[in-house]
């Protein structure tokens, strides 16, 4: 019998510290993921950013009590060229907390070639209306301070986007349809719906019967009026009878916003091209002014400061995708830049943006810091991995020794 010698083999680091100090990684940034926002609300009152932040990949997805209300919301990335797609995004009154409204992104649908769902702010930012634009049969109502949402069904397979949202934030105009609604389906880019009031509360829908083809309503501050855009014209409704009052205005290339209506509830405003229509209803007959707005290619007043100052979103023919807000003086035409929004590398823009019509008389604008969130918790995880990756180059190594042989018995053989 020989003796047999034990070699030492390869070494090797234990992976089991390596292994625990990840997991502690990947749990501590799922905590962290889950802690509530501090930004979303300022307390001394709404602020709008005198700089809209540009598309980007990291913005949060809104969760319960991030914000309390929103300034305004929009779509970012209606021409997206670098690896995007159309993002709904909200502003917090704070003017610096930007979240991504999830709801309205996951009622997109392929007609609508990726667009989010069309969302209408509430009077007071505190909640959003989302349509049901492919025959889904109902609207989202999403409350922003807890992110509780509630559907209210308008009947099976119809489509509905909101237009515009009443004062006590009881009701909610809607275009409507037994068919699909979009844009993209008219060589104008313009629907052709039918007109119905909702009530938020009890679900109750009144159809607005005598009147058809309408690509954009709004609804005055008291409610007693309707002014629509329809392929017969404008049209004011009495909301008590139902009457339908034919104007001689035409807006048909123009966007009617869901805020059109002056505070005093006398006058609406539209925008067709260079210029602001100021419309006057006070009378027996509409009176329509157009005031030349300088410097200024296209764009919607989505608001009003007072009954001469309406809020103007605008951009230009450049090519460049970008946009402005304005306060414009509805008698002058004269321009005050309040805030600006230029894209980044990808080119996308921003468009139908829908402001808390309460909040805009007194906005601050103020330049701020944008707040996105963090990065989506699906990019932090593998981070885990680097403290992992320290602690086992860390760990020595240790012999490993071959495992001990049975001495060979020789047999002897007679």
């Amino acid at each position: 019998m020989s003796d047999q010698i034990e070699e030492p083999t390869a070494t090797a680091r234990n992976p089991l510290p390596a292994l625990v100090v990840t997991a502690v990684a990947a749990l501590v940034i799922l905590a962290l993921s889950f802690l509530p926002s501090t930004g979303g609300t300022d307390s001394e009152g709404a602020v709008f950013p005198s700089q809209v932040a540009s598309y980007s990949w990291w913005t949060a997805g809104l969760r319960g009590s991030e914000v309390d209300a929103a300034v305004v919301v929009y779509q970012n990335g209606v021409g997206v060229e670098f690896m995007d797609f159309p993002q709904a995004v909200l502003i917090g009154t704070d003017g610096s907390t930007y979240r991504r409204l999830g709801a309205a992104e996951g009622r997109s649908f392929p007609e609508n070639q990726g667009d989010p769902a069309a969302s209408v702010l509430s009077a007071d930012g505190t909640f959003v209306v989302i349509a049901g634009s492919s025959r889904k049969g109902s609207i989202e109502v999403l409350r922003l301070s807890d992110g509780q949402s509630r559907s209210i069904t308008i009947d099976d397979g119809r489509s509905a986007i909101p237009a515009s949202i009443t004062a006590d934030g009881r009701s909610v105009l809607l275009l409507t349809s037994d068919d699909t609604l979009t844009p993209y389906q008219d060589m104008n880019f313009r629907l052709h719906a039918d007109l119905a009031l909702l009530d938020l509360e009890t679900g109750e829908l009144r159809d607005f019967a005598e009147v058809a083809g309408t690509n954009s309503a709004a609804i005055s501050p008291d409610g007693s009026r309707i002014v629509a855009d329809t392929d017969d014209g404008v049209v004011l409704i009495d909301v008590a009878d139902g009457r339908v009052t034919a104007t001689d205005i035409v807006a048909r290339y123009a966007q009617l916003d869901g805020d059109a209506w002056a505070p005093d509830g006398e006058s609406f405003a539209f925008q067709l091209g260079h210029a602001l229509h100021v419309v006057d209803v006070s009378g027996r007959d509409a009176v329509e002014r157009t005031v030349p707005l300088s410097g200024v290619d296209y764009g919607v007043a989505i608001g009003w400061r007072d009954d001469g100052t309406a809020l103007v979103y605008a951009g230009d023919d450049s090519g460049e995708n970008r946009a402005w807000f304005y306060w414009a003086d509805t008698e002058s035409g004269e321009l005050e830049q309040i805030s600006a929004y230029t894209p980044d590398f990808t080119r996308a823009s921003l468009s139908s943006a829908d402001v808390a019509r309460d909040l805009v008389p007194d906005l601050r604008v103020e330049n701020r810091v944008p707040e996105r969130g963090g990065p989506p918790v699906w990019l932090l995880l593998p981070l885990a991995l680097v403290p992992g990756l320290v602690v086992w180059l860390l760990t020595p190594k240790r012999p490993k020794r071959a495992a001990k042989k049975r001495p060979e018995v020789l047999s002897v053989q007679r």
